[in-house]
């Protein structure tokens, strides 16, 4: 009787629960309804060009590929600005028409796809600013944290830059002349020795000098090694469960101490009143907009996490392809050298201990600058780009292509920057593209070219126009276009709503690094490298583009740096 009752009471159960949830869909819907949308998708783009993907694990080789973005390059010179491209079930349209790539970017109605960036949530603690949706809790982070990459913010971390970089040349002078340098890993420590400077007080510090906190410098490397294996792990999809492999083990540990580090930074923190202004204190300041209180721990976590996961590689990395292209142009040093000795920058035989770079002189070298935005071109950080879904409902893409709900849209940086359809010369490093005849920052590069757009055009309505030909004070049948309308050709640090909030930072870190670094050095490549072909071999794409093995340089001092020791010592 006992069994009987106790029987019954659980097909009781069974037969609520199936009452209750019977108006949910079920296995076979679910199925059935992801079948419609696949072929409706299908349909839809059916008449786009692009590689013929057949079978259920269509396009696995793309993704596979060690270099993706060059891989992306490759298809969409065959292509063209619009083709389509499909993955498993996942069905892509790449899009690097500078027109139509802006609106996507900019649009309201596609979002970041989630997938993508799904995987780095379990290492850095949640969904946050580079991985989270565009909701009302990302829209409030995202503004709490903005004035801490502000014009006026740059200028106090001006200073951290140029202590950093100050201190690097003084090493490099120490170790002496013909040693190879791996620069990428220098880099690397300085960007996340910037990072950390205005909240961390000491607990996060690179290894530059002797002398200096072993346990910072430990937590350096380690947040270093952290990123390293997490790239591992997305590679590797199944990297995380074989442990009989002790490299796996040791990834275990690196993860476990790159948590550790960041509970720590967080409980710092939370202790003492960090600097006023910085990302630390405008993140403590943020509200949830759902309960207007404070951001707790859990949801400060994940911030911090992307914050050093995501600033260390972008700056640290484009460092390193800024002065391997140095290397590879000696014209290219050259007037670089002569800009930096006509603001009293350069050592020289007779200026050995030249002025300290300030933070007005940024703005007054334009050539470096155009240096830099040349191997942004070519070598953007995330060069795979930007991917957006329409997750809930049908889009019309220029008022022609029906994206049904569920389409990827797939703005692929590198593409973008090295089309033949966008970029005249679009494999040549030309600083001078950059450039007006007087020697100035050009304000219109960055935006499509009228002279340049690919597409038919009935793809561009009389406001397309308009915005494209606003650099010239230009309008199409009486339709005036706003500067900040105007599509974009050149987007390395992204687009719209979603672009990169530290760019700011990065652009600054990068052109005080090189100038001081350049005021005491020229750049030469290492043998070891194997020369260009070397380093293109060594060239890779995770989350963002670096090298597998980094980049060994030799950095020979100037003449008039007679002797290294006391140069470090007069001048450090």
């Amino acid at each position: 009787m006992i069994s009987f009752n106790a029987t019954a009471g659980r097909h009781g159960t069974c037969w609520r629960r199936e009452r209750a949830l019977a108006h949910l869909p079920g296995p076979f819907f679910l199925l059935l309804t992801s079948a419609w949308n696949l072929w409706r998708r299908e349909r839809a783009l059916a008449h786009l060009p692009g590689p013929d993907h057949r079978g259920l694990f269509g396009g696995m080789d793309f993704i596979n590929k060690k270099a993706v973005h060059r891989e992306a390059t490759k298809l969409v010179n065959q292509y063209g600005p619009l083709f389509k491209l499909r993955i498993l079930a996942f069905h892509a349209v790449v899009i690097t028409d500078p027109v139509l790539a802006t609106a996507v970017l900019r649009s309201r109605d596609l979002d970041k796809m989630r997938f993508q960036y799904s995987f780095l949530d379990p290492f850095l603690g949640g969904a946050n600013m580079l991985t989270g949706p565009t909701d009302e809790h990302w829209r409030a982070v995202r503004k709490a944290v903005a004035p801490a990459f502000s014009a006026s913010s740059m200028r106090e971390a001006f200073r951290q830059v140029r202590e950093r970089s100050q201190q690097l040349v003084a090493i490099l002078l120490e170790a002496g002349p013909g040693k190879a340098h791996n620069v990428d890993e220098m880099l690397l420590k300085e960007s996340m020795d910037v990072i950390g400077a205005p909240d961390c007080a000491g607990l996060i510090s690179a290894p530059n000098r002797a002398g200096g906190d072993p346990g910072a410098a430990q937590n350096v490397q380690a947040l270093l090694s952290s990123t390293k294996e997490i790239e591992m792990r997305l590679a590797q999809i199944f990297r995380w469960w074989r442990l009989w492999h002790r490299d796996v083990r040791q990834g275990w540990l690196i993860i476990s101490r790159f948590r550790a580090i960041v509970q720590t930074l967080l409980d710092h923190i939370q202790a003492a009143p960090p600097t006023p202004g910085s990302f630390a204190d405008l993140l403590r300041r943020a509200r949830d907009p759902r309960t207007g209180a404070a951001l707790s721990s859990r949801q400060m976590f994940p911030e911090i996490a992307a914050l050093f996961f995501a600033g260390i590689d972008t700056t640290g990395h484009t460092g390193t392809f800024v002065m391997y292209m140095i290397s590879q142009h000696p014209a290219v040093a050259a007037k670089l050298a002569k800009e930096l000795e006509a603001a009293g920058l350069l050592v020289t035989p007779a200026r050995p201990c030249p002025r300290a770079l300030e933070f007005a002189d940024l703005a007054q070298l334009p050539y470096l600058q155009a240096v830099i935005k040349e191997t942004l071109r070519l070598y953007p950080p995330v060069a795979v780009g930007q991917i957006r879904c329409n997750a809930s409902k049908d889009v019309v893409l220029a008022g022609r292509l029906t994206l049904p709900r569920g389409t990827a849209v797939w703005v692929p940086h590198a593409a973008l920057h090295m089309a033949a359809f966008n970029w005249p010369q679009p494999d040549a490093f030309l600083p001078e593209r950059w450039l007006t005849e007087e020697g100035l920052l050009a304000p219109d590069i960055e935006y499509a070219d009228p002279a340049l757009l690919a597409l038919p055009p009935e793809w561009y309505s009389p406001a397309d126009l308009a915005a494209v030909a606003g650099g010239s004070g230009g309008s199409t049948d009486g339709v005036a276009a706003s500067a900040a309308a105007r599509p974009r050709r050149y987007m390395p640090f992204a687009e719209g709503p979603r672009n990169c909030v530290g760019q700011s930072l990065a652009k600054m870190s990068l052109a005080a690094t090189i100038a001081t670094l350049l005021q005491t050095f020229t750049f030469r490549l290492a043998d070891e490298m194997g020369g260009p072909e070397g380093v293109r071999a060594q060239e890779h794409y995770s989350l963002v583009i670096g090298l597998s093995e980094g980049m060994l340089m030799h950095l020979d001092a100037r003449p008039g740096v007679t002797c290294v020791a006391a140069a470090a010592a007069a001048c450090g």
